[in-house]
């Protein structure tokens, strides 16, 4: 439950996809050595670049991706690794809470996978941790209170440089600056919302934040608030946008930005909203949604097709414990995947997706359990190979669940410095483009600059130019786990940090 309180162009003879990559130009030879050497490369953003994000990365390289459980009766965050078939892997012994009691509850993960931070909700505050090579995790700073009384829900901006907290018991919503280094700094007092705070959902604009408010099994009908967020990620101009079902908990948005979803705790309901460029909502069709008892969690997969549900009953233990899936229609209509709910393990309230959108892991209140599941094509869901796992501890609650988001890949481009001539083969490469935190690159799309474009291409290509001129070519990579040049954000954390180093051109000279 919540926890303790209430177009390819040209023809075939102007393209060859498979060739045989040459000797290297000095400078790739030299850029590959820096890059065994662990430098990493010129393009790469700064927070790409330290020495403990290139060990995080090697770190991923080896033992899969982190994966991070709070259990809030057990003040502890317990560590995971994804496998290979999604099995979820303990990391070593949870890490401690430095306060006993504080009851560790919403976790969400900074844009870089270096920082994680934890709400405490008994101490009212906010606890930064820094992720290790190995995964495990060690207090970057002191706890930062919140300001306010029993903080719930958390996101993080998609930029990073922000952080919300929701607090239950004051009304309030905080807003922390997340300063280069990670570490937090409450800016000015928390901001006034309605009564009863819960969950949060920051648009993957950055521009607005959402707020659900209630307490669950009383008010039958509750408000959803909207703020402006500013450049510095401050709140103003608050206002009531919609109403939902009681107690608007969990959120989530799909990564285009169109819709967001609530589940209402009281009522078994789940809400569809399109979002209108000023921010306003507008029910989507079939809203509400009658769904399994006392939803509380949500997710939406990174392609923004599919949303999933943790309802863990508002009795516990019973029968009725269920992790619904739905598919998004393009009207933002939510359709129920065949099978769904997936039944399995008592009280699934944390929920999170893994970037590539293979995965999906659920965290169980009274069970004190971890589940991972498959996802299908359909949305469908199948236990993974050893689910379920130990929690690593007791009661793990709202947003109890966060995964290191996928760091995007960076493209290098060149071409030989040699004489092009009008109607011959230019040779361009892009073998030197690397995926930072170990993974590889799976798909490479060429523009070469005349209007051409060649889609999925490899690392090594050859185009024929027609005419005299100097052309800009590029090539954009992605990740094997769908990682390229744009964010992807569903409403409290990124899944991927995609940027425009994915891209890179080069001028090529014909005569």
């Amino acid at each position: 439950m919540e926890g303790l309180h209430p177009v390819v162009g040209g023809t075939v003879s102007q393209h060859r996809r498979t060739l045989p990559v040459p000797a290297l130009p000095a400078v790739l030879v030299g850029f590959m050595v820096l890059l065994a050497l662990g430098i990493p490369p010129a393009q790469a953003e700064p927070s790409r670049t330290s020495s403990a994000w290139a060990e995080l990365a090697s770190s991923q390289a080896t033992k899969g991706r982190p994966l991070y459980v709070t259990n809030s009766l057990s003040d502890n965050v317990a560590g995971f690794t994804v496998g290979a078939d999604g099995s979820p892997v303990p990391n070593g012994a949870p890490t401690p809470t430095q306060a006993q009691g504080s009851a560790p509850s919403a976790i969400v993960t900074a844009p870089d996978g270096r920082t994680v931070y934890v709400v405490e909700r008994n101490a009212g505050v906010v606890q930064p941790y820094r992720v290790g090579a190995d995964g495990t995790l060690s207090p970057l700073s002191d706890p930062v209170p919140t300001g306010g009384q029993t903080p719930f829900g958390t996101a993080i901006a998609p930029d990073g440089r922000t952080l919300y907290t929701a607090n239950l018991g004051s009304g309030t919503v905080s807003v922390f600056a997340v300063d280069a280094d990670g570490t937090l700094t409450l800016r000015g007092d928390p901001v006034p919302a309605t009564d009863n705070p819960r969950g949060l959902a920051v648009t993957p604009d950055g521009r607005f934040l959402y707020v659900g408010h209630g307490v669950p099994l009383t008010d039958l009908t509750n408000t959803l608030d909207r703020f402006a967020i500013g450049t510095d990620g401050t709140l103003s101009g608050r206002s009531t946008v919609a109403t939902t079902g009681g107690a608007g908990t969990g959120m989530g948005t799909t990564p285009d930005g169109q819709y967001l979803y609530v589940a209402a705790t009281t009522t078994d309901q789940l809400f569809g909203f399109r979002v209108s460029k000023d921010g306003d909502l507008t029910a989507t069709p079939g809203s509400p949604y009658s769904v399994a008892d006392h939803p509380e969690g949500v997710a939406v997969s990174p392609d923004g097709r599919h949303l999933f549900l943790a309802s863990p009953s508002q009795v516990r233990p019973d029968t009725v414990h269920a992790v619904s899936a739905f598919t998004i229609g393009t009207d933002g209509s939510l359709r129920a995947v065949p099978g769904s709910p997936f039944t399995g393990g008592a009280g699934p309230v944390g929920i999170a997706v893994t970037p590539d959108g293979r995965f999906l892991y659920v965290s169980h209140f009274d069970g004190d359990e971890l589940y991972g599941f498959a996802i299908g094509s359909t949305g469908a869901l199948t236990r993974t190979p050893g689910s379920p796992v130990s929690s690593g501890g007791r009661a793990p609650a709202f947003e109890a669940l966060t995964i290191i988001p996928d760091q995007g890949p960076t493209a290098v481009l060149s071409t030989p410095a040699k004489r092009n001539r009008a109607g011959q083969a230019a040779d361009l490469y892009a073998s030197a483009s690397t995926d930072p935190d170990g993974g590889k690159i799976a798909r490479y799309d060429w523009d070469f600059g005349d209007g051409t474009v060649l889609r999925d291409a490899g690392l090594a290509v050859q185009h024929v130019y027609t005419a005299p001129g100097s052309y800009t070519a590029r090539v954009t990579v992605t990740d094997d786990e769908g990682c390229s040049t744009t964010r992807v954000f569903t409403g409290q954390t990124l899944l991927c940090n995609g940027s425009n180093a994915a891209t890179d051109t080069v001028t090529v000279t014909v005569n």
